[in-house]
């Protein structure tokens, strides 16, 4: 498990364990490994607004991630998965890189790495990075052996409370939801047998849901939530214009799915977004406005969770307008201390809506999204 962090410990690292695996984490921060060599063990901790459960994780190992034991590790394990942040996977393709030559070498049997990354594309991105250090004749193998596996993590582990933390530093708190969907076409080996492992053909279908109906919804009742000065995300669904608000932006996607995949899917993507509504009201969790409204530079990427959504729904034909709502509460997301919330402001003021659509959204003047978000800027007063 490339990543000892909140997903890599509190839901892939776990997957691993109850599917019986020993787990060996691969990680940069060295007191980290030691705590976990240390004990051999950690704690998971289960929360709901009713319920509060412990599940041990054990036997564990860690090892520091830029060693050549580490490239050992990778040459010789069963699976692999990563959760590192997509902008550090172009760090650690080195190391992958040269297990994959290690193992081509010694075994030659196929390697899969479950990518646990919110972006879409994960596995393209990662082959490019990762072939940049082999040669033609290993590309060929990788071509064939090496799988790299992208996945929908539904799971939501908030930053760690430093008050729980104080009572064990390697616990995790976070919510019991367990499923985990995956690439089915993209294994070059024998699909595992993991728990709660969803194989799924064509993947687009769950990395649309994911990141249109969950993170879309979840950053509009974010944004919104700040706008009316709510701390945390649980405050915020609990009102009811923003709940009616996320919730018609959720199924304002969904509908777009079930017009893009067919009626086939229509009972699993309204479900989906009821089940996300319920389960954003997660008090225990602890999660904040400004944790996941952070970095909205990001979020309003035209091909991320909220213009990429209504990008989404028009091409399917579906009125874009409740997500629309999303993106302009987005763009009065004004938090000091985010790291690009206040560049956002300032191009509003200094040159106003027209080139921030420009700059943050990439969309042009032709498109029709750049009307209707200029159209609701103005409606709002501002």
């Amino acid at each position: 498990m490339y990543g000892a962090g909140k997903i890599g410990r509190g839901f892939i690292g776990k997957v691993f364990a109850d599917s019986g695996y020993d787990v060996c984490f691969l990680d940069i921060v060295r007191e980290l490994v030691d705590d976990i060599n240390a004990r051999g063990r950690y704690t998971v901790r289960f929360v709901t607004n009713r319920t509060r459960e412990q599940s041990v994780v054990a036997p564990v190992r860690a090892l520091y991630s830029l060693t050549e034991q580490a490239v050992e590790e990778i040459a010789d394990c069963d699976i692999m998965a990563t959760a590192v942040g997509v902008n550090q996977l172009p760090n650690i393709a080195p190391i992958i890189a040269r297990a994959v030559v290690m193992r081509m070498e010694r075994s030659g049997r196929p390697l899969d790495v479950i990518l646990c990354e919110n972006q879409i594309g994960a596995g393209e991105l990662m082959r490019g990075w990762i072939y940049a250090y082999l040669t033609d004749q290993q590309r060929l193998w990788a071509d064939a052996h090496l799988g790299l596996i992208g996945a929908s993590i539904g799971r939501m582990v908030p930053p760690q409370d430093p008050e729980w933390l104080k009572e064990d530093k390697l616990l995790i708190q976070t919510e019991p939801h367990d499923e985990l969907p995956v690439d089915r076409d993209a294994f070059r080996g024998v699909i595992p047998d993991l728990v709660g492992l969803i194989p799924y053909s064509p993947f687009e279908f769950y990395i649309k849901r994911k990141l249109f109906i969950s993170n879309g919804g979840h950053a509009l009742i974010a944004y919104m939530g700040y706008e009316k000065g709510y701390d945390y995300i649980w405050q915020a669904v609990e009102d009811a214009e923003i709940f009616e608000a996320a919730r018609a932006s959720m199924m304002t996607s969904a509908a777009a799915l079930v017009a893009k995949f067919g009626e086939g899917v229509r009972a699993n993507v309204e479900d989906n977004a009821s089940d996300m509504l319920e389960r954003f009201r997660n008090r225990a969790l602890n999660d904040t406005v400004a944790r996941v409204g952070a970095d909205p530079a990001r979020k309003l990427r035209r091909n991320d969770r909220i213009v990429g959504a209504a990008l989404f729904a028009m091409e399917q034909g579906v009125d874009p307008s409740p997500i629309v709502k999303g993106i302009v509460a987005a763009l009065k997301f004004d938090r000091a201390e985010d790291a690009t919330a206040p560049d956002i402001q300032r191009l509003l003021r200094k040159e106003g809506i027209g080139a921030v659509i420009k700059t943050y959204m990439g969309l042009s003047e032709a498109e029709p999204l750049y009307d209707m978000i200029k159209s609701v800027w103005a409606e709002d007063g501002r």
